[in-house]
């Protein structure tokens, strides 16, 4: 096993469970067969609900699969919900999280961070919120009512960009600056950074997806700029984020990429499809492949390599986090604290998702369950 993989779990016979158990199907809403709906039998006090970021969303369903499965049972199941529809990929429509909770599903972390801000409750409970932790794929922000909420560190992921094949796109790495200039428009064909003279098909998710607004962050610039620049070009087009089946199979199209999940759509990873769609994850700055395989529990897996995310590519690595409300019940926090049941059980839980795991050591700057 690679060395940034080597950590201590709870014990060689809870990780051999997790790992049997992760290798189910897990659900991608609570009821595959009903999207949108919360686990059945469960009154509003039984669940705690999250929505959010869709980098790793079926991550944090195994994971409740995993937990709701626990003997004996836990005293609240958890019911994680697609950015979404996991069955049409409807955007943006109405789902119950809990029984008296209509909520429209959120496409992204910042639209789950706005939502839960909210602090909507149940209209059959008025004791329980709707929204009870956020799938964050972006850190705390400085907006006054994200001060009420902890951002427990889970994983380190990184966000590039992906395209169908060589056909236009250069072999070599992208800068930092031919990518800004290619998604602001500036740049508009593939020839003008060292590719197949063509012209480049611009390929935007959602604006509410935080890792969205995290690559273009990345690159120095934001939506502004590039709604500004783009504006009535006929070759931005839009996609779902993380889903390389919306570009269509077009060789001269871009689009921002979460690493961690496309590697995990390679893994196989439990409840997670391999909608690649054959894109593949494009170099920034460096050689420095995005994804390393490593062994766990006796399989290949495909990670993400710490190399990608150092030196002149650092601005595009990030952690995920799950956001709490400050004062929420310690039963919930203990899951995503440091120590707590997903950082025991971290690389059982997050190598097949292709997360590289941030360990225990709570000397060091970043550590799992860390809080902000």
């Amino acid at each position: 096993m690679n060395r940034f993989l080597t950590r201590t779990v709870a014990a060689a016979a809870a990780i051999t469970t997790l790992s049997v158990a992760a290798a189910g199907v897990a659900s991608a809403d609570p009821d595959n067969a009903q999207p949108g709906t919360p686990p059945a039998g469960k009154t509003a006090s039984q669940i705690y609900a999250t929505v959010g970021a869709d980098a790793f969303a079926e991550l944090t369903s195994n994971i409740a699969t995993v937990y709701n499965a626990q003997t004996p049972a836990p005293t609240r199941v958890l019911a994680s919900y697609d950015a979404v529809n996991p069955t049409t990929a409807a955007a943006q429509e109405t789902i119950v999280t809990k029984p008296g909770c209509s909520i429209t599903r959120p496409n992204g972390a910042n639209a789950a961070i706005s939502a839960i801000t909210l602090n909507q409750k149940s209209t059959v409970d008025t004791n329980e919120f709707c929204i009870d932790w956020v799938r964050a794929s972006r850190a705390k922000g400085a907006a006054p009512a994200e001060q009420n909420l902890t951002f427990y560190a889970q994983s380190r992921d990184a966000v590039s960009y992906a395209v169908i094949g060589n056909a236009y796109a250069p072999t070599t790495p992208l800068t930092t600056a031919q990518l800004k200039d290619i998604f602001e428009c500036t740049v508009s064909d593939w020839s003008e950074v060292g590719g197949q003279a063509g012209e480049i098909h611009v390929y935007l998710p959602a604006a509410s997806a935080a890792t969205l607004t995290f690559f273009l962050q990345a690159l120095g610039t934001n939506l502004t700029n590039v709604n500004a620049g783009c504006a009535g070009l006929p070759r931005v087009y839009t996609n779902q984020q993380n889903d390389g089946r919306s570009l269509n199979g077009d060789p001269q199209g871009i689009a921002p990429y979460t690493v961690t999940k496309w590697a995990a759509q390679g893994n196989g990873a439990p409840g997670i499809p391999d909608y690649r769609g054959g894109a593949h994850i494009g170099t920034v700055n460096t050689d420095a492949a995005p994804t390393i395989a490593t062994t766990f529990g006796g399989r290949s897996y495909q990670v993400l390599n710490p190399a990608f995310t150092t030196g002149a590519s650092a601005s595009f690595g990030r952690l995920f986090f799950n956001a709490v409300r400050n004062d929420a019940p310690q039963e919930l926090k203990d899951l995503f604290k440091a120590g707590g049941y997903l950082c025991q059980n971290q690389d059982a839980f997050l190598v097949p998702f292709g997360n590289t795991p941030l360990g225990n050591d709570t000397t060091q700057s970043r550590f799992c369950g860390q809080a902000s």
